[in-house]
């Protein structure tokens, strides 16, 4: 069945970061029914006027039950041929592992990983209800490419990879497909200072969320369950899979500049 947006009821978490606000309004545009949800009630309003449109809001923590439950009773008034639900609220914190502490490993893995997976799982029946259902996990380069300073956000994403085609299996006797949808950097507010230090000493390409926006609106057109986005990234995902140690020298080249720059960073 092909994607019809105005028949198309979507959830979206993390709705007013840098990517999440340019999908709202990318797929807002295109006539799909939104249920944005998110932790900072201001924020959260202040999109929602941006839109200027009759969106429902939800205040809320992925990671907290409560909100899920909150979120399923509002989902049982908003029934449509087809469901979505975009798994984009995430984290991200530079530096090595022993600057890290023990809660901030757990907060990357509950917001990146946990929380996209619970969601899942008790949005199931919604998401059955309709014709046809899509979950969309935002993932990210670091989803294929273990990367040096980046070890639990990587692992974060390498997991939420892993559940997005393992669930796309177990669901294949379903009408509910599952994506997981991967771009590279992105000019976002999750990004530290010291992120584009790094990403700019190291001459990677940073993408706008508008762009990532409408790639991402693609490929869920043409029902693409596994992509990453941006090149020479692509490209480095497919070696790193056959060749991981060809990546490995290739990053270690960057060591020093990684070192010189992420050696002191610590979450404030």
């Amino acid at each position: 069945m092909k994607i019809n947006w105005t028949q198309q009821t979507v959830v979206l978490t993390g709705a007013y970061g840098g990517l999440g606000k340019a999908l709202s309004q990318a797929l807002l545009k295109r006539g799909a029914n939104l249920i944005l949800m998110g932790r900072d009630a201001s924020k959260l309003k202040a999109l929602k006027a941006t839109l200027n449109q009759s969106v429902h809001i939800l205040v809320g923590d992925v990671c907290d039950m409560n909100s899920v439950e909150k979120l399923k009773a509002l989902l049982q008034d908003c029934q449509s041929q087809q469901h979505m639900l975009i798994n984009n609220a995430a984290i991200s914190q530079a530096g090595f592992i022993q600057h890290h502490t023990a809660e901030d490993v757990r907060q990357m893995i509950d917001i990146n990983l946990a929380a996209p997976i619970l969601l899942v799982q008790q949005l199931l029946p919604w998401l059955k209800q309709a014709e046809q259902a899509q979950i969309i996990n935002i993932g990210s380069s670091f989803g294929g490419i273990g990367y040096a300073g980046f070890s639990t956000y990587c692992a974060s994403k390498f997991g939420l990879r892993g559940f997005s085609q393992a669930l796309n299996r177990e669901l294949s006797d379903t009408q509910v497909t599952a994506h997981y949808l991967a771009p590279r950097a992105m000019a976002t507010e999750i990004n530290s200072s010291a992120v584009d230090a790094l990403n700019a000493k190291l001459g990677n390409k940073v993408d706008q969320p508008e762009q990532i926006a409408q790639q991402l609106i693609k490929a869920i057109e043409q029902k693409q369950t596994e992509r990453f986005f941006g090149w020479p990234e692509k490209l480095f995902v497919k070696i790193n899979g056959l060749l991981p140690n060809l990546v490995s020298k290739a990053v270690k080249k960057d060591q020093p500049i990684i070192q010189s720059i992420l050696k002191n960073e610590v979450k404030s």
